[in-house]
């Protein structure tokens, strides 16, 4: 549109429109602005991502691209070779030596520190406020996906609109002020890469930088203590000592001009003020509309930022926000839930909702929680995009906690757990293709490090698709189940979608990792298969040495996590099979491997054990709780079809507690879900709601922060996904054969509806409860004629689609 007069605007422009009240389902509100990153807000579009701190004078946006990390494609492999010590391992694991072989596979089989995901730049807006500010709120809204803060100066009101639009792949703000003249400010951009450099444009501003070659998560001295100096040829010479530049983090020219560029624009699309552009700082003067737009571009996935600016600038800002709001809807729309009628306390901003909700009388804030989860996914997922890692795609610092990977020994995969029942299929995408991708560079992992066929990958992976262990010791680092578990997203995207096409294509992937587990399988010496060599991600063990001394390891032949990804996996592919029609002479390995698996193991205490010899844990309260696999996410323990090794996985839970970082908890939710105990699911629903916040500026405790993100602590995405995955499993089931209608409904919900849940088999649910009981449910598909049904021990077979009451009889 570009810079337009005064009187081409509306006078409606200027006359703001009062806030609807919060919809305590729909929407984060509070009333002051984010006085850390812990409680600014998230907007995304798959790609493009920001944290908004709604500052009264100074608004702050720190943005990320979802492509910028540091290092660069397989520069980070080193030449390991599993074989030169695996005689010599296994022997040592036989002979009860866990330790022993741990300190060899440590030494040999562990790689480089893994890269780090980056932040891009910060956008920073300056306003000139000559009077008092007042009445400010600022609020998220989920259903719109758009950020909004509101407040008085004196007596004008000023107003400020923010969204991440997919369509348009820009970041769109509107600054207003309810006064010809009031709207003043100075907009900057920066960011922390020294390498960023800022220049002025005709219509705004650009800054260009480079990330870094090398992001070391280790400090100098742990690595040189561990003697690991060869790994690290960009810091370390050869004989160990330090290169004249030696840090952890090294640009450009430091590490031979390695590093992913990138660029930044910030572009006026429009106002009624004055406007001059400065060295570093775009300024809008006497003005009460402005427009601007942000966008951004790497070398790894470059963007036509030109192009993007231009399209954006010549349609008008109602269309720029009708067309995200559109697109965002059409899956945002597709699932609600509400549990019960909104209270007083449900209408209080967000923060005091978090503390209060130990008082059980907010049940809309988990409807809240649930909706946030689906909104970040819709926000952080897109086709075409990068996976949601560790932190989503939000991130402010260069050496962020555990790189803001992929850890795939679990939270990677738990960040995509709801997406699926959630009715957001498309948001699976990226996953999906990154399992494929990584299956490339696993492919010479499995035939260079291990010889063995099919493809392998340990417990992380980055934007380069790195499949080797990362370092560190061998617990946790050598874990080569990673790549096994990604397979099961592919089976459940099928299972839920029922897209053979899609699983034709997924097949091979499938069958390659179960070919590298097939090779990775020995005889334990009593007639059972076990991996070779792994872990129980991420516990150690207690036991006793041959002098009779207590010690602990972590590294044994087949823990139990170990051989259920195995069954699952090799399940999957056969029933994979026979759906395709096809009988390759893999699937007869498979079946007799299978049926040779040590079985699970129910120790001294009733519990399912963790190893395949009954250890003590280091700690018994662990966060990880990988044995139950088979629960959750797998599908081999239920309460019909195996009730014994149930009731193990329910002492193992009691064992092991109700507390835990964030994420435990909310794989706790869902493991507490499939024992059908619906109670004891909401009181991990309500540990994991424990505020996160203990002091100001102090974020230091498990549980939620402010602004609805998980905490381990710190922030992690991951128990998000995973929380309302949770809620989810409460309200239906469908990995035993059949759609489980309220298989763990809380006293604490007594009623409540929820529209547009996914169940495997390709069917979508409805659900209304009254009084704690069933009231309606209709099921339909588009793929299947009859649906098996179960509620409260009663099952049928019912033709769809169906209207049907609490005896499964149709309404």
């Amino acid at each position: 549109m570009g810079i337009t007069s005064r009187r081409s605007f509306l006078q409606g422009a200027l006359a703001l429109a009062e806030p609807a009240p919060p919809d305590p389902s729909h929407r984060l509100w509070y009333a002051q602005p984010a006085p850390d990153w812990n409680e600014a807000l998230p907007i995304g579009n798959g790609r493009l991502g920001a944290m908004v701190f709604g500052g009264m004078e100074e608004e702050h946006l720190q943005f990320n691209d979802d492509t910028l990390v540091s290092s660069a494609p397989g520069v980070d492999d080193l030449p390991l070779d599993v074989t030169q010590k695996f005689d010599q391992v296994v022997t040592l694991l036989r002979a009860g030596q866990y330790a022993e072989a741990s300190a060899i596979m440590s030494a040999n089989w562990t790689g480089r520190s893994w890269p780090c995901y980056q932040p891009f730049g910060d956008l920073a807006i300056s306003f000139r406020h000559p009077e008092k500010v007042s009445e400010y709120t600022r609020e998220l809204d989920l259903d719109g996906a758009l950020s909004i803060v509101r407040y008085k100066c004196g007596i004008v009101p000023f107003q400020r609109e923010c969204f991440a639009s997919q369509p348009h792949q820009l970041i769109v703000l509107r600054l207003l002020a309810g006064r010809f003249g009031a709207l003043n400010f100075r907009a900057g951009l920066s960011s922390v890469h020294p390498t960023a450099a800022v220049e002025a444009m005709p219509r705004g501003l650009r800054m260009r930088g480079q990330a870094p070659g090398l992001a070391l998560r280790r400090t100098l001295e742990w690595v040189e203590q561990r003697k690991e100096q060869w790994k690290y040829p960009e810091i370390w010479n050869s004989d160990g000592s330090r290169r004249p530049v030696a840090k952890p983090v090294l640009y450009g020219a430091e590490v031979g001009g390695r590093g992913t560029r990138f660029e930044a624009r910030l572009a006026l699309h429009s106002t009624n003020g004055d406007v001059r552009v400065e060295k570093d700082a775009l300024v809008v003067e006497s003005a009460s509309e402005a427009i601007l737009l942000l966008g951004t571009s790497t070398s790894h996935k470059p963007q036509d930022l030109d192009s993007l600016l231009r399209k954006a600038s010549e349609t008008t800002y109602f269309n720029l926000h009708a067309r995200h709001g559109e697109d965002h809807r059409k899956l945002y729309r597709r699932c609600t839930l509400a549990l019960g009628q909104p209270s007083p306390q449900s209408q209080l901003p967000t923060d005091q909702r978090i503390e209060k909700f130990g008082t059980g009388q907010d049940a809309a804030l988990a409807s809240l929680y649930f909706h946030f989860a689906r909104y970040l996914a819709i926000s952080g997922s897109r086709p075409g995009t990068e996976p949601l890692n560790l932190q989503g795609i939000w991130n402010s610092q260069v050496i962020p906690p555990w790189a803001s990977s992929y850890t795939i020994n679990i939270n990677a995969q738990m960040n995509y757990w709801p997406v699926e029942t959630a009715n957001l299929s498309e948001c699976a995408e990226p996953l999906l293709r990154m399992v494929k991708e990584l299956s490339d560079r696993g492919r010479e992992v499995a035939t260079n490090m291990y010889k063995r066929r099919g493809w392998v990958a340990h417990h992380n992976t980055t934007l380069w698709r790195g499949a080797q262990p990362v370092d560190n010791d061998a617990m946790p680092s050598f874990w080569p189940m990673g790549g096994a578990w990604l397979c099961q997203h592919l089976w459940e995207h099928y299972a839920f979608t029922q897209d053979k096409a899609f699983l034709a294509e997924a097949y091979p992937v499938m069958k390659g990792a179960a070919e590298f587990l097939c090779d990775w399988l020995i005889d334990d010496g009593k007639g059972h298969l076990v991996t070779a060599a792994g872990n129980s991600p991420e516990n150690r063990f207690v036991y006793l040495d041959a002098q009779g001394q207590k010690r602990t390891a972590g590294v044994c032949m087949g823990p139990t996590m170990d051989l259920a990804i195995t069954r699952d996996l090799f399940r999957n592919c056969l029933e994979a099979a026979q759906i395709l029609g096809y009988n390759d002479p893999q699937l007869a390995e498979m079946r007799e491997k299978m049926a040779k698996l040590l079985p699970y193991q129910v120790g001294a205490r009733g519990q399912l054990q963790e190893w395949p010899v009954d250890f003590e844990e280091r700690e018994p309260a662990h966060r990880h709780i990988s044995h139950l696999y088979p629960l959750h996410p797998g599908r081999e323990i239920t309460p019909r079809s195996n009730p014994r090794l149930c009731e193990a996985a329910r002492r193992t839970l009691e064992l092991r507690g109700d507390g835990g970082t964030g994420w435990s908890r909310a794989w706790k939710i869902c493991f507490w879900a499939r024992l059908e105990d619906g109670d004891h699911a909401h009181t991990l629903l309500r540990n994991l709601f424990q505020p996160a916040k203990s002091a100001e500026g102090k974020y230091d405790r498990g549980g939620v922060l402010p602004n609805l993100f998980c905490s381990h602590p710190p922030f992690q995405i991951d128990g998000n996904f995973g929380g309302a995955a949770g809620i989810v499993e409460m309200l239906l089931q469908s990995h035993d054969g059949e759609v489980h209608l309220l298989p763990a409904l809380p006293a604490a919900w007594p009623a409540g509806s929820v529209k547009g849940l996914r169940a495997r088999g390709g069917y979508e649910v409805d659900l209304t409860w009254a009084e704690g009981r069933l009231v309606e449910a209709r099921i339909r598909s588009a793929t299947a004629a009859t649906c098996p049904v179960r509620y409260r021990g009663r099952a049928e077979s019912i033709t769809l689609p169906a209207r049907i009451g609490p005896t499964l009889s149709l309404l």
